[in-house]
């Protein structure tokens, strides 16, 4: 099947290094298109950086024998490929059939199934429950906010499990919202290929449905004058809508309540200005004037993402804990104020060098929240280690209407 003059493209792909194995690294697909996991060894990290689509067989051949200081079989470059191919993390025709099958078999799908549960939280409701009333055992003491329910939150979408104090501190402000709440989650697409990613799906965890507003989105689309379904796989394995969904469920418990799920993305040191585009405003000032009295808004994001896991040369340790809260910091001062392009911008100094990854939910945020009458108030900043090396911050605010 392939030739020597074959030239394989990589896709992107998530290349982790395994704490416990030094030296390897796992290969994995974060859209879900291939649900194979690769493991490697280090040697072959560079030939993977060469599958571009320019370089050929014999290319890879020759660089692996220079770089391994053997003579390299062109078999064994060809096995590679194969096994890569195979797992769909090659950009070929293999993978474009998957692709068309695995998209229209989601698009048919009405509920939008947990993909974290048994992993990130227990699948089954009671020990689910029971987790999440542990984590709100620690909530923000009296008179630590304004009075009243926050029109809009901040929340992460961290591990819950490492980030569950955020997490509460956020949503026990919640714990009184009123049955029928509309709720618009702004999520963080990390492998987005544009700026917004909308679905109709309800979503389902352990604790039940959450059913989707398609009334709001028929209306939005619309007005918006924009396919707002045309991104929709970017849902099916983010986690970033999901966990605001499981607190929503549990502070709401039998109150009925819906969703509006949102992931956004796009905003990179090559794209930093994204009311440049031709959809972004439309879709942005469409969502604007749908906010009503009934609308609450959440913004699951993190932060800073330090470390040898995040491409950082050396491990994450203290210092980089310091830094990435007094980073943090700075970012907080523009989301408090509802200042959207100065926190972009601050964002986006240097090419964000931090690896803010929430960065687009929170200028939306900021952009749907510009110019209201709101109290920020931030209720937690934290850092959580991921692995050996490599760390996430994150945090908890609010916004309350003044007076």
């Amino acid at each position: 099947m392939y030739e020597a003059g074959f030239k394989p493209r990589l896709r992107p792909i998530d290349i982790l290094p395994l704490p416990q194995q030094e030296g390897r690294f796992l290969l994995r697909d974060p859209l879900g298109y291939g649900e194979d996991q690769l493991i490697v060894g280090e040697r072959v990290l560079p030939l993977l950086a060469l599958m571009d689509g320019r370089h050929d067989l014999r290319d890879l051949q020759v660089a692996a024998s220079r770089m391994w200081g053997e003579l390299v079989f062109l078999d064994t470059v060809v096995g590679l490929v194969e096994e890569l191919d195979r797992a769909l993390f090659l950009d070929s025709p293999r993978f474009l059939e998957e692709k068309r099958k695995k998209e229209e078999e989601f698009a048919r799908q009405r509920v939008r199934r947990s993909t974290l549960v048994g992993q990130s939280y227990p699948s089954s409701p009671r020990e689910l429950e029971a987790l999440l009333g542990g984590l709100f055992s620690h909530r923000p003491g009296e008179g630590e906010v304004p009075q009243g329910r926050p029109r809009a939150l901040v929340a992460p979408h961290i591990d819950l499990r490492l980030g569950g104090r955020a997490f509460a501190a956020a949503y026990s402000l919640w714990r009184g919202l009123p049955a029928g709440s509309r709720v618009v989650i702004l999520g963080t697409g990390h492998y987005l290929d544009g700026f917004f990613a909308f679905t109709d799906k309800d979503f389902e965890t352990p604790l039940g449905v959450a059913r989707t507003d398609r009334d709001f989105l028929e209306v939005l689309e619309e007005s918006a004058g924009v396919d707002l379904k045309a991104r929709e796989w970017f849902h099916r394995s983010e986690h970033s809508v999901e966990l605001q969904v499981l607190f929503l469920q549990y502070i709401m418990g039998d109150r009925p309540f819906t969703i509006v799920p949102i992931l956004w993305g796009g905003v990179t040191p090559q794209s930093p200005r994204p009311w440049e585009d031709e959809e972004f405003p439309s879709v942005v000032g469409a969502l604007r004037s749908l906010v009503d009295e009934g609308t609450y808004l959440v913004a699951g994001v993190d932060f800073c993402h330090l470390g040898v896991r995040y491409g950082d040369p050396r491990p994450a340790g203290s210092r980089e804990a310091e830094l990435a809260l007094a980073h943090d910091k700075g970012l907080w001062e523009y989301i408090l104020a509802l200042d959207a392009r100065g926190f972009l911008n601050r964002a986006m100094e240097r090419g964000n060098p931090y690896r803010v990854c929430g960065v687009a939910p929170l200028f939306v945020l900021l952009s749907l929240l510009e110019g209201r009458s709101l109290e920020g108030r931030l209720l937690l900043q934290d850092v959580a280690y991921m692995d050996k090396g490599s760390l996430v911050s994150f945090g908890a605010g609010g916004f309350w209407e003044e007076g």
